[in-house]
């Protein structure tokens, strides 16, 4: 089992358990206990836990703080507008590519113009759009479904994840620092980071209120990426700052 199977399998038997312990998981993974305790430091590196004696602990609770799939439909109508176009342009005929789930990549099936394309996502929201299209081979990753966001996360999902390999990636994101990307849960997070993993060129998707901004998880870093796509919002100084790191569209 490799690392982010790993990873996978603690966050998971946290949402179960709330506290999972070293010696179990070393049990059930048929690894080291060192193993085990490097891996649970790199969660508690990316907030996905809190370290105890012997094992580990659920963080507090903060999914109040994450908006639902029609809290954000309505939130920065032009900004997604705009962006969608730009993800659209960025799709080339024979392209393999992954969007993953947002109201933003949403939208871009309204802009898509090739003759032929592979698309991959997790966003049930997303495959509704485009299950109609009759110049693209759609395929949606099934695993377990995060109502909130309209996604499939877990297990079967990274499974699938880490026996493709795409193109191009476009993920959406809540915040972006110098220090890289944020979502809200780290289901979501490891998911993305797979994807990210699997890609060869691989876009930020985020409009102009998510930077400067963190979340709860950190799942990369902008070094690692390839491209932020953006709406012409952005204030200048941000995107002189932000492009000394990646480049922006």
């Amino acid at each position: 089992m490799i690392k982010e199977e790993r990873l996978n399998f603690i966050v998971e038997e946290l949402d179960k358990k709330d506290i999972v312990r070293v010696s179990d998981i070393t049990k059930q993974l048929d690894v080291t206990d060192m193993t085990i305790r490097r891996d649970l430091q790199d969660l508690e590196s990316r907030g996905a836990l809190i370290r105890v004696h012997g094992g580990a602990k659920k963080v507090p609770d903060t999914s109040h703080n994450e908006l639902s799939h029609s809290d954000k439909v309505n939130v920065n109508i032009e900004a997604k507008e705009q962006i969608a176009q730009k993800i659209a342009a960025e799709i080339k005929t024979n392209d393999t590519v992954f969007l993953g789930a947002g109201t933003t990549i949403e939208l871009t099936h309204k802009y898509l113009n090739v003759d032929k394309a592979k698309i991959i996502t997790n966003s049930f929201y997303l495959f509704n759009q485009l299950k109609t299209k009759p110049n693209i081979e759609l395929i949606l990753i099934g695993g377990s479904f995060r109502e909130i966001t309209g996604c499939f996360v877990g297990t079967i999902a990274n499974d699938f994840i880490q026996g493709i390999h795409v193109q191009k990636a476009f993920i959406g994101v809540n915040g972006i620092t110098e220090q890289g990307m944020y979502t809200a849960h780290e289901s979501e997070g490891l998911t993305q980071q797979l994807v990210f993993n699997n890609a060869t060129t691989r876009y930020i998707i985020a409009d102009h209120s998510k930077f400067n901004r963190k979340d709860f998880y950190h799942f990369f870093t902008l070094e690692d990426a390839d491209y932020i796509i953006t709406d012409n919002q952005i204030e200048d100084s941000l995107v002189k700052h932000y492009q000394s790191i990646i480049d922006i569209i």
